[in-house]
């Protein structure tokens, strides 16, 4: 055997993963699509971990890429485009919201008891 193939196959380590199989799926055909497969992007992702020295893309809490202020920003003007501009109070109850003063049952709540003081 030359050394070039010896010095490849001591250099090449495998690495498992478990995944949901609908998951491995999913990303397999997007990475397809992509012109790549899951293996070279895996591959891409320890390279550049390496080269960084960092976890190679954002790390995010929450289930939004933005943050809770242009959530609410994003609220207030898709109202106002309706000609529904929001009060103070209602802004701050997606405020409260938001930042998890409040569920939302609790919101839902308070939402249905308003309306029914409305109908009155």
């Amino acid at each position: 055997m030359s050394n070039t193939i010896a010095k490849t196959k001591s250099t090449n380590n495998l690495i498992q993963v478990r995944v949901p199989a609908d998951l491995k799926e999913r990303v397999g055909k997007l990475f397809e699509s992509l012109g790549t497969n899951t293996s070279d992007v895996i591959r891409m992702m320890l390279l550049r971990a390496d080269e960084t020295k960092s976890i190679p893309f954002p790390i995010r809490t929450g289930a939004y890429p933005i943050s809770a202020n242009e959530r609410i920003r994003e609220v207030v003007a898709t109202f106002e485009l309706e000609n529904m501009p929001l009060s103070d109070e209602d802004i701050q109850e997606l405020r409260d919201y938001e930042l998890a003063k409040v569920t939302t049952e609790e919101l839902r709540q308070k939402t249905i008891a308003e309306i029914k003081r409305r109908q009155k």
